[in-house]
């Protein structure tokens, strides 16, 4: 799968890591497999690393379904790290498709890992 989390509880940081060619289907897949996880909190925050995915395939209404996914508590972080232009594109059409569906956690999309972090560990 080009998605794999691993969960941090000490940090109480999940990271999650899209490799490859991603798809919305596989995103969605994601978030199922997460929620259903036993050592998931949904009070942790959320890295999302785009670093090594070379594309992601997913329309519109695809990352309009995965955005209404009530996955994280509204108190978490979910910083996205995409460098490519294209899955930074998506990435912010995900952040404003959360922002408006007010289900959750704060979102933000970024180019670079360490500004990522840094916001992640500014709470």
């Amino acid at each position: 799968m080009p998605f794999n989390s691993v969960i941090d509880a000490d940090r109480r940081l999940v990271v999650t890591t899209g490799t490859g060619v991603v798809t919305g289907d596989e995103g969605l897949a994601c978030c199922v497999q997460l929620k259903d996880r036993k050592d998931f909190d949904p009070a942790f925050n959320q890295l999302l690393d785009f670093t090594p995915a070379t594309r992601f395939d997913a329309t519109a209404a695809q990352l309009r379904t995965i955005a209404l996914q009530p996955l994280f508590s509204r108190a978490s972080r979910r910083a996205i790290v995409a460098p490519n232009p294209t899955i930074f594109g998506l990435a912010r059409m995900f952040e404003s498709y959360r922002s408006i569906s007010e289900v959750g956690e704060h979102v933000m999309v970024f180019s670079a890992m360490d500004k990522a972090l840094e916001w992640l560990e500014a709470r």
